[in-house]
C-alpha cells in the first residue's frame, strides 16, 4: 500500500473512531475513487443548500441508477470534506457506452463500473462524450472505512445494479 493511500486510511479510521457513536444506524454505500472503492455514510441532501466549496461527487445517470458514485477527494487530501456537489452524468448525444468504453477513459471494473475517477469523468466532457448537469444540490456524506460500512447497526444499501448497461444513460 503506497504512504498516500495509507495516510488516507488512516484519517478516515480515525474519523471513524471519533464519529461511530453519531452515525450508528446510517445507511453506508459503497463508491469510488481514483479507480478503488471506497464506504461513505449517506447523510442525505443538505436542505437549503446549492453549493458548498469544490468538493464534487459524480451520479452516473442519477443516484445510484449504473453504479456506484464516483467522488473528488477522500479524506487526508486538501479539499476533502463530507459535503458533496452533486453532479449528474449522462451520455452526450449520439454517444453511446460503447463509445466510452471504446475512448481510454473508463474503468478497468467495467461492467461494475463505468467511470471510476473524476479524472476521467472530466476528460470524457471535454472529449464529448458526456454531460455534466449541476443541479444545485449538496450531500452531506462522510467517507468510513469498509470496515465501517459493515459495522453493527448500519444498514448496507445494495451494491447490485442492473445489468447489463443500456446504450445510452
Amino acid at each position: 500500500m503506497s504512504c498516500k493511500r495509507m495516510l488516507v486510511a488512516l484519517a478516515a479510521l480515525a474519523g471513524l473512531v471519533v464519529s461511530m457513536s453519531a452515525v450508528a444506524g446510517q445507511d453506508t454505500v459503497n463508491g469510488w475513487y481514483e479507480g478503488e472503492e471506497i464506504y461513505y455514510i449517506d447523510g442525505g441532501l443538505e436542505a437549503g443548500v446549492t453549493q458548498r466549496g469544490g468538493n464534487d461527487i459524480y451520479l452516473i445517470g442519477g443516484n445510484r441508477v449504473w453504479q456506484a458514485q464516483v467522488v473528488e477527494f477522500v479524506p487526508g487530501e486538501a479539499g476533502y470534506t463530507p459535503h458533496w456537489n452533486v453532479n449528474i452524468v449522462h451520455t452526450a448525444s449520439g454517444v453511446t457506452v460503447d463509445d466510452i468504453r471504446g475512448s481510454g477513459l473508463a474503468s478497468e471494473h467495467f461492467p461494475e463500473a463505468l467511470f471510476d475517477d473524476v479524472a476521467a469523468i472530466r476528460a470524457a466532457e471535454s472529449a464529448g462524450l458526456v454531460t455534466i448537469i449541476t443541479p444545485g444540490v449538496v450531500v452531506l456524506c462522510p467517507i468510513i472505512p469498509g470496515m465501517g460500512a459493515d459495522a453493527p447497526g448500519h444498514n448496507q444499501v445494495s451494491e447490485d445494479f442492473p445489468r447489463p448497461w443500456p446504450m445510452t444513460f
